[in-house]
């Protein structure tokens, strides 16, 4: 880290459903408290950039008071994104394309920006901050809205031939029988464990009249993931069961990547896995069932993330990277990493 300490950076994180906000100074403090706006979508079912735009101004007018030269800014989204351009290439649960965002946040604060995938900025922010910190060969996982994570290989960031790398929720589990896909494809992983495929399935055993818990918590008749991981805690067999599917699947899903990469570490996150304590300890000890060798078995270790929203921690992070706060060598080989700033 530089001798003078570096401006605080506002970090944003964009989610499928919600956008939070918070300063991160390069020690990885926040400075006031993390801000959270609902995310907002137009009659098309896309999210609105310029909504957005709006939900930031004022806490981009109040951090550039605070700032003692240029406000940066850090963004982390929660679909593909092109390092270098800043551009949303496909963000699935808010219905963009080829969305460019990172210029659009530039140019209307007037202010240098970074731009990339959520669960590339949690793995970095686990890598500078968290349970991370020192290990060569790691993932990130996440299983929220969607599921999907990002890999740190040798010591540093990797995405792969185009920054996408670590999209394992869209290795492909039952095209033919599976469910239709944000991506655009069918039978992904994650529409079977992510969020939404819970509460489907609980919606399903609901409507076949398997589970009197599940319908009393049915609101106006539609089941909830939420309501999903209640009905556990009364006790239900249905939902209890939906749960049980979704980690062996995530199990067979991520053991694969271990047996692939043979990695000793996954760091979890995602509103799924903060809905129940035990999920990612779950995890940790199902997943060994399909872990080939003895090593990866005695080795492997599964772990929550290790801040509150490690996908907004990182969106600092990258920023700090960048500039050279963190050494450079934790971003992916081979791209010119730079920020978008206006011409």
């Amino acid at each position: 880290m530089s001798a003078t300490a570096p401006d605080p950076v506002l970090a944003i994180d964009i989610g499928g459903t919600s956008l939070r906000l918070a300063l991160i100074s390069a020690e990885g403090d926040t400075i006031g408290d993390i801000t959270r706006h609902d995310v907002r979508f137009a009659a098309d079912g896309c999210a609105d950039p310029g909504a957005m735009l709006g939900l930031m101004a004022p806490h981009v007018e109040a951090a550039q008071m605070r700032a003692q030269s240029e406000l940066r800014i850090g963004i982390s989204l929660c679909g593909n994104v092109d390092l270098l351009s800043g551009d949303a290439i496909l963000v699935p649960n808010l219905g963009w394309r080829n969305v460019p965002f990172g210029r659009l946040v530039s140019e209307h604060f007037q202010a240098p920006v970074c731009v990339a995938t959520d669960v590339r900025q949690a793995a970095l922010a686990e890598a500078i901050w968290g349970a991370g910190r020192g290990v060569r060969n790691f993932a990130w996982a996440t299983v929220g809205t969607g599921y999907g994570g990002y890999l740190f290989l040798n010591g540093r960031l990797y995405g792969g031939a185009h920054g996408f790398a670590g999209n394992f929720g869209h290795m492909t589990l039952d095209e033919r029988k599976g469910f239709p896909c944000g991506c655009g494809r069918r039978g992904c992983f994650e529409t079977f464990v992510a969020g939404p495929a819970l509460a489907r399935a609980g919606q399903a055993a609901h409507d076949a009249g398997d589970s009197a818990i599940l319908a009393s918590l049915a609101e106006d008749g539609i089941i909830s993931t939420r309501a999903v991981f209640r009905a556990i805690e009364l006790g239900d067999a249905a939902a209890t069961q939906i749960v049980n599917d979704a980690i062996r699947l995530i199990c067979i899903n991520l053991g694969g990547m271990v047996n692939t990469l043979d990695i000793d570490l996954i760091v979890m996150g995602g509103g799924v896995t903060e809905a129940a304590p035990w999920f990612v300890e779950r995890v940790n000890a199902d997943i060994r069932a399909y872990l080939m060798t003895v090593e990866a078995q005695s080795n492997l270790r599964v772990l929550r993330e290790s801040m509150p929203n490690a996908a907004l921690w990182g969106a600092a992070a990258h920023v700090f990277a960048v500039e050279g706060v963190f050494p450079r060598d934790l971003l992916e080989e081979g791209l010119d990493h730079r920020v978008i700033g206006v011409e």
